[in-house]
């Protein structure tokens, strides 16, 4: 195992931070465990999990297990040793949990039995976040799978936003979380809270899975106008911060624009039919009008969802890049990379994140004492540029189409250290990076095919 020296160093008034993503934890392996976790409360799982022996981490197309989770916070926690804070783009639970609940305790998913065993895992999951973190905050977004009626199916006011609502207040600090934190995550699981250390920011975390094609409020009837809500309640924080003076980073799981995976997987007839948006009309064009408006407030953004490393840039009418969503890597191998996490660095006067290094697991599937976290890369040593940044970005960007050596590095991070994105479907992933809106990727990936 590498030496966990920070690789990218923070110096003068830098600060570091890291960035956790998509850990979708599975309890149900081995099935049986499910009956005796949904017992107990979430503070006793970790000697009920410890008893298992001889459990390897999950291979390459399984969620999470405790092996895998335990290894993982292992080497989190020493990787993140004197950071900051922390931030979780979401996806606590493993696919199709509800599902995997029910036939793990033999119950209807609309058991209370499954929605207990969502809470306590996720507050498990949480709870060990904060222990590896050894006290610092986390900013914790939900993603799709974190709710308990099912995937893309978040019930605003409901039983998992209010199980969950104490564990948040406890990651993020109660005294950093803005006076109305307990109104917006009871109404769809959002919030702002205080930067700890960058003086007059703010975080503002979202859950955009309301705003996603795929959301149902299948356990509810409000999912719409919660929705709207957050919408609104964004541009009033855009509005104050920018009156204010201060600066605001994004924390959210679903990222900005298209998802070249599902856009390549399409079975449409014409390819411009094909064009698959993360996020729904109208909340796709209002918050990137949102983000250009105010882009002067928004300094950094970070999501997960598509597992993999990578990014999205926000560009006005004129060409300048004047945006930057940072896509985080999944600890869930299920999609086909190594489970992978990122250490940043930051200026603490300016508040502007500067590099970052992605550690990563070498050999998933192996027995857990023989699990190789290493170092894979430092953004500004792998680019060979000065610093990260949205302009630094936006340059590599323009060069991937015609320079070979750094389309190649892009390719061989984007699956941390698990192989190469591939050359056929690379079309779609350049044009996704920098190209938010349907019309200006259609143009870019389409071009005159119809």
């Amino acid at each position: 195992m590498a030496a966990f020296a920070p690789s990218a160093r923070a110096q003068g008034d830098g600060g570091r931070f890291a960035v956790i993503s998509d850990i979708h934890f599975n309890p149900f392996d081995p099935p049986d465990l499910a009956a005796t976790l949904v017992r107990t409360d979430p503070d006793a799982w970790p000697a009920t999990l410890a008893a298992l022996k001889d459990q390897a981490t999950s291979r390459i197309g399984h969620d999470t297990n405790h092996a895998l989770l335990a290894s993982t916070l292992a080497a989190f926690a020493r990787a993140t040793a004197g950071v900051d804070f922390a931030i979780v783009p979401g996806d606590f639970l493993t696919h199709h949990f509800n599902a995997k609940t029910g036939t793990a305790l033999g119950v209807d998913m609309r058991s209370p039995d499954v929605l207990d065993m969502t809470a306590k895992t996720t507050l498990f999951v949480a709870d060990s976040l904060a222990t590896a973190l050894g006290g610092k905050p986390a900013f914790i977004a939900l993603g799709n799978e974190d709710s308990t009626c099912g995937d893309y199916r978040i019930e605003p006011g409901g039983a998992y936003l209010a199980a969950t609502r104490e564990s948040v207040r406890r990651l993020v600090g109660a005294e950093r979380l803005e006076p109305d934190f307990a109104e917006t995550w009871a109404a769809g699981g959002y919030y702002a809270a205080r930067h700890p250390t960058v003086h007059n920011g703010l975080i503002i975390v979202l859950n955009d899975v309301m705003w996603s094609p795929k959301y149902q409020d299948a356990c509810g009837a409000h999912g719409l106008a919660a929705a709207d809500a957050m919408m609104r309640w964004l541009r009033d924080r855009l509005v104050r911060q920018r009156a204010a003076g201060g600066k605001v980073w994004m924390v959210h799981h679903i990222p900005w624009g298209v998802d070249a995976f599902s856009t390549i997987d399409a079975k449409a007839a014409s390819c411009p039919a094909k064009v698959v948006p993360f996020l729904k009309e109208p909340f796709a064009s209002e918050l990137q009008a949102l983000l250009v408006e105010y882009s002067d407030v928004v300094q950094a953004s970070f999501s997960g969802h598509t597992h993999f490393d990578d990014y999205r840039l926000l560009i006005d009418r004129s060409g300048a890049v004047i945006g930057l969503d940072k896509l985080s890597p999944a600890i869930s191998p299920v999609f086909g990379q190594n489970p992978g996490f990122q250490v940043f660095i930051y200026d603490k006067r300016t508040g502007a994140p500067t590099d970052f290094s992605t550690w990563y697991l070498s050999n998933p599937g192996d027995a857990a004492p023989a699990a190789d976290w290493r170092l894979e890369y430092t953004f500004t040593e792998a680019y060979r540029q000065p610093r990260y940044g949205s302009d630094v970005v936006g340059t590599l960007w323009q060069a991937m189409a015609k320079d070979g050596a750094v389309r190649d590095t892009y390719r061989r991070l984007y699956k941390v250290g698990r192989g190469e994105l591939a050359a056929d479907g690379l079309a779609a992933y350049l044009c996704a990076i920098g190209h938010l809106d349907v019309t200006s990727f259609t143009k870019c990936y389409c071009g005159d095919r119809r």
